[in-house]
């Protein structure tokens, strides 16, 4: 399983949009049908892309399927995130997000892993893994592995 895309608000898109594919090592570019003020960052290889939206458009389910709406209402903080795995050194990703003004730092994830967290304009969370958070997070993060540390609420 892949996941091809996803969205995430800002109140400058076309800037985040740009540093996030300076992170992937990729390019920006608009997205015309999320409006003209919606951005994408692309990852080096064309593997996955993020949509960038202003902040308070929102997903509506309309007769054509999702849309954007414009809904008026700002806020900060979000109820998702997302972790990226990056061909990036831990301290470049760091580096570029400190650039942009915006809140980062590198944390450990309870001994399993560490995440580079970029908290884009302050508020929507990026957790970056270099290629060895990665694979430290693909050793650890798996439905056998939550089992067996978890015991049976994992399983439940």
């Amino acid at each position: 399983m892949m996941i091809a895309h996803a969205s995430l608000p800002a109140d400058d898109p076309k800037k985040v949009a740009l540093v996030l594919a300076e992170i992937m090592q990729g390019e920006a570019t608009p997205f015309p049908p999320g409006g003209p003020e919606t951005w994408m960052a692309w990852a080096a290889d064309d593997s996955n892309e993020l949509e960038i939206a202003p902040r308070g458009a929102l997903m509506a389910l309309g007769d054509d399927g999702g849309n954007w709406r414009v809904s008026g209402a700002k806020r900060a903080g979000s109820e998702a995130h997302l972790a990226i795995c990056v061909d990036r050194p831990a301290q470049e990703i760091l580096d570029i997000a400190r650039a942009a003004g915006w809140p980062c730092g590198r944390h450990d994830r309870g001994g399993f892993f560490h995440v580079n967290e970029v908290w884009v304009e302050g508020h929507f969370l990026i957790e970056f893994l270099d290629p060895r958070d990665a694979a430290d997070y693909a050793g650890s993060m798996n439905r056998s592995n939550w089992k067996k540390i978890f015991g049976a609420a994992a399983a439940a």
